[in-house]
């Protein structure tokens, strides 16, 4: 996995967890480690186009949003259909 940390030297890890703790469900330990890889993989594309989770602070929250989408319920049902076909 790639190694990104923020201005203030927090690990992807340090992001998700802390995403995590602002939910009123917490997930499990394995939806953290899916989350942190999303969020490794995302920012690897955008380091092609210049763009740091820095440059996303400003307008996004994604490591939030990283991890939202992995407890999301929808994640699920998308993940049946996918390996449906």
């Amino acid at each position: 996995m790639y190694e990104y940390t923020d201005r203030k030297n927090r690990t992807l890890a340090d992001r998700v967890n802390a995403a995590a703790e602002r939910r009123p469900d917490h997930g499990t330990e394995q939806d953290k480690v899916t989350a942190t890889a999303l969020l490794a993989d995302m920012l690897h594309a955008a380091a092609q186009h210049g763009i740091t989770l820095d440059t996303f602070d400003w307008v996004a929250d994604l490591p939030g949003h990283c991890y939202a989408a992995v407890v999301s319920p929808l994640r699920e049902r998308a993940t049946r259909w996918a390996t449906a076909s």
